[in-house]
């Protein structure tokens, strides 16, 4: 028995419906789910960065950005209930949070 495809309302991607609650795929369920998290990290990543080029102590930073990773994986591991796409999510949402680009707020 073949699974019926329906578009997902946020991405519009085809996907099973099976795999979609209120509308939205999983890839958008968790990138709602971490949103927050994923703005935080970005912060701190950014920080890092400026601390580390110019010669600072990164310790403390990076501790807080590994404290915001396991909180994404904790949210991400509730909505995924396989390992492996979990893992595979949490890569995405990460390299997505340190690629964003640098934006002044209220500006």
């Amino acid at each position: 028995m073949s699974a019926i495809l329906v578009p997902c309302r946020s991405c519009g991607r085809q996907v099973a419906s099976t795999e979609t609650r209120e509308g939205l795929c999983l890839d958008c369920r968790v990138s709602i789910a971490v949103r927050e998290l994923r703005a935080e990290h970005a912060r701190l990543w950014r920080k890092r960065e400026r601390y580390r080029s110019s010669g600072g102590n990164v310790d403390s930073i990076s501790r807080q950005v590994a404290r915001v990773e396991n909180r994404m994986a904790e949210r991400i591991r509730e909505l995924v209930p396989n390992e492996r796409a979990a893992v595979e999510l949490l890569k995405r949402e990460l390299e997505a949070a340190r690629q964003s680009p640098y934006t002044i707020g209220g500006v």
